[in-house]
């Protein structure tokens, strides 16, 4: 099994580092969630170069080769989910929202009512919501978008490190299969953004 330095990094010889701090915000206390992501990029190595001019970013990076690399620390927030969550009770169990204060945002304007949304969820703990860049890892697979409603195919190579790393985070999180979300799921993507990642 891989081990994580003091440094927050995953050694395995699977695993290449290549750290990128300028995607680094501050300290993650927890990790209690995994968002999967793609990156609407070509190869491996424009990810990363974005990732040294700093800003927006995630744990780790899978090229289509299946190459697996890791960037910032997972002791590190990342700027990964997006600025705005979904509810999750709306989603999954609709009866386990509190209808009165659903009800007034869902009768808001569109941006209000993503925003409304957003702050009522913020307020819960997780599970009870979606996850947050303050308390998840994020999985970028090198993938480019399509059009607004599909991004290209994950290949077998990436799937295959995709379950092998989730499973290793698993086991150094105490992480379970219901903790690992795609992007689109968690706030408002391209919806075939990841839809062809497979981890379990």
């Amino acid at each position: 099994m891989s081990t994580i330095d003091a440094n927050g990094m995953l050694i395995d010889p699977r695993v290449i580092l290549r750290r990128s701090s300028g995607i680094e915000h501050g300290a993650l206390p927890s990790v209690l969630a995994i968002v999967v992501h793609q990156t609407d990029s070509s190869t491996a190595e424009s990810s990363l170069n974005g990732y040294q001019v700093g800003g927006n970013g995630a744990h780790f990076l899978i090229d289509k080769d299946g190459q697996v690399y890791q960037t910032p620390s997972v002791f590190a927030r990342c700027y990964h989910v997006g600025k705005l969550i979904k509810s999750k009770c709306l989603t999954i169990n609709k009866s386990s929202c509190d209808t009165g204060a659903m009800a007034k945002m869902l009768a808001m304007s569109w941006v209000n009512q993503i925003n409304a949304i957003d702050a009522h969820e913020r307020a819960k703990p997780y599970p009870d919501r979606y996850p947050v860049n303050s308390d998840s890892i994020g999985i970028e697979l090198v993938g480019m978008h399509i059009d607004d409603k599909t991004y290209e195919a994950v290949t077998a190579a990436q799937n295959s490190s995709l379950q092998w790393l989730i499973e290793e985070l698993y086991a150094q999180f105490n992480l379970k299969a219901e903790d690992v979300y795609k992007h689109p799921t968690v706030s408002y993507k391209n919806p075939g953004e990841a839809s062809s990642a497979i981890w379990k």
